[in-house]
């Protein structure tokens, strides 16, 4: 389980996050929608302290970090431990193959041998369906082989949650539908996944849960029924725009 308790961010005087305060499941899939420049995407990065939150505490396992105390190297790498990260821009390594990107961070982080790590990166490439492009570079791949690529390799991490921050942004519909299938399949393993995106319509259809952000404050945490049915009228405004 992770929690977050009271967390604030603030960017040059504008406070991005106010006091917020969240608990996620594991194997919940958990949707943060919200107008651009709501926080949702400071607020995943805080979670895996690519942004170092300014105040609160943020608890998973035996790991308890409060802010703004800081953090030892050692302690920051057991707590990123917990989560992999996929962004918009799939910063594959141009130089690998498709395998030996996903096999990178368990042969060089988790120090797995070469051979379980490709045997692993196997499962997963066929999991995201690209077992015919292991031998393949990312510059013969489409965006969304790639950004499948990217999520594959996350997984390679073995993490208790996965993070998205906008995954299918920089694609065009029919690739982004390619991506998204993705995670709606892993949604059905059971991984726990927190998705910052724009397509309320994969929340609507994938989402345990959805989180709603405004003015860097949670307007929404509900079911996903319950939001889109909601008559609070920002979030029926918000709705309208996208739908």
């Amino acid at each position: 389980m992770l929690t977050i308790e009271n967390l604030n961010k603030t960017f040059d005087g504008n406070h991005v996050l106010k006091d917020i305060n969240l608990t996620f499941q594991p194997g919940e899939t958990t949707v943060i929608l919200g107008p651009s420049g709501s926080g949702k995407s400071t607020l995943l990065r805080s979670i895996d302290l690519l942004e170092t939150p300014d105040s609160g505490t943020i608890t998973i396992g035996d790991d308890k970090l409060t802010f703004p105390q800081k953090i030892a190297f050692s302690q920051l790498k057991k707590y990123r431990g917990h989560f992999s990260i996929v962004f918009q821009a799939y910063n594959l390594f141009p130089h690998f193959t498709v395998i030996q990107n996903v096999m990178e961070g368990p042969t060089q982080v988790k120090k797995v041998s070469k051979e379980q790590a490709r045997t692993q990166a196997e499962g997963l490439l066929k999991q995201v369906g690209l077992s015919d492009k292991a031998k393949d570079r990312p510059s013969q791949l489409s965006g969304g082989q790639m950004q499948r690529v990217a999520i594959a390799r996350a997984l390679a991490m073995e993490p208790e949650f996965m993070l998205y921050d906008e995954p299918t942004s920089a694609l065009d519909p029919e690739l982004a539908q390619e991506v998204l299938l993705v995670i709606k399949k892993l949604a059905e393993t059971g991984n726990g996944q927190i998705v910052v995106t724009h397509h309320v319509e994969f929340a609507r259809k994938v989402a345990d849960r959805i989180v709603f952000l405004e003015d860097g404050e949670i307007t929404f945490d509900g079911d996903t029924q319950s939001f889109f049915t909601s008559d609070n009228p920002r979030i029926q405004r918000y709705l309208q725009q996208l739908l």
